[in-house]
């Protein structure tokens, strides 16, 4: 399966456009936006927060992304467990799904 980086790229930035709207202050993994923080060695695709101390963190997958690399996997799981943490898979359709980071992977 090849991993299509415009459908990623396309999404990520429909996300930042809609939190933007909704008031956030969105940092992005794009061209002309301020990167978010690391976490640990990953760089997350989103980092917003809005006036009242609430952060989020999402990021945009594909199929590929994980496969064969657990502890990555697991630093952002954990990292994910503490915070309101948004997980959402494109499809080789470019079609975005949000999922539960807890259960990302288990069948």
């Amino acid at each position: 399966m090849v991993e299509q980086p415009d459908s990623h790229d396309s999404c990520v930035a429909t996300i930042a456009e809609e939190m933007r709207k909704d008031k956030w202050e969105v940092k992005a993994d794009l061209p002309g936006f301020e990167k978010p923080a690391k976490i640990g060695e990953f760089q997350p695709d989103l980092q917003a927060s809005k006036k009242g101390c609430m952060s989020r963190i999402c990021e945009v997958v594909t199929e590929v992304m994980f496969e064969g690399d657990r502890q990555r996997y697991l630093e952002v799981k954990n990292y994910c467990d503490e915070y309101d943490f948004h997980m959402y898979v494109v499809d080789n359709d470019g079609k975005r799904k949000e999922i539960d980071p807890k259960t990302f992977g288990k069948k």
